[in-house]
């Protein structure tokens, strides 16, 4: 399994609402593809990225399926939205335990590591990332009950905005 991580900065206020509405639908309509296990969405209470989704997918196969491209895969159906977007990065992670999940009264702390021998933080689950993007070799998750009061600069904090949901399809 996978993770494939899509990072946002949406930078039109009089069309986040409607686009925030729009991806939340989208969360579902990509679960509905074979191969898509779990999605969930976060906001960040800081500067760029804003926002992020998580989903946890079988294998980078799944993105060259007809049945992803008919869903809008690869931003076909969030083409409207493209002027706004002042970041769209995407990236895959090879996981080796069971994909993270953020409970939404919890916080998601990711951070960007160049190093794979760098610490880990206490609870933390280090991704490698291996596909699209490639933003950063490393990328450490950690699930935390409250915000940190200062964050390193390679180290963003999210809140869920939506609980994580599983697959719409039977296997």
């Amino acid at each position: 399994m996978i993770i494939y991580m899509v990072e946002q900065h949406f930078a039109r206020a009089d069309w986040e609402q409607e686009w925030s509405d729009w991806y939340n639908g989208n969360l579902n309509l990509l679960l509905s593809v074979p191969g898509f296990r779990s999605a969930q969405r976060f906001r960040n209470a800081g500067e760029s990225p804003r926002y992020l989704a998580v989903y946890t997918v079988d294998s980078p196969a799944v993105f060259q399926t007809q049945t992803y491209i008919n869903a809008g895969g690869n931003g076909a159906n969030s083409v409207r939205f493209r002027l706004a977007y002042q970041l769209w990065q995407r990236n895959l992670f090879d996981i080796s335990e069971r994909a993270i999940d953020v409970p939404t009264n919890q916080f998601l702390l990711v951070e960007d590591v160049a190093d794979s021998g760098a610490p880990l933080r206490p609870g933390a689950q280090r991704l490698t990332c291996t596909g699209m993007h490639k933003t950063t070799p490393f990328r450490d998750l950690t699930v935390l009950p409250k915000p940190l009061d200062t964050l390193p600069a390679n180290v963003l904090c999210y809140r869920p905005l939506t609980p994580r949901l599983g697959q719409l399809y039977r296997d």
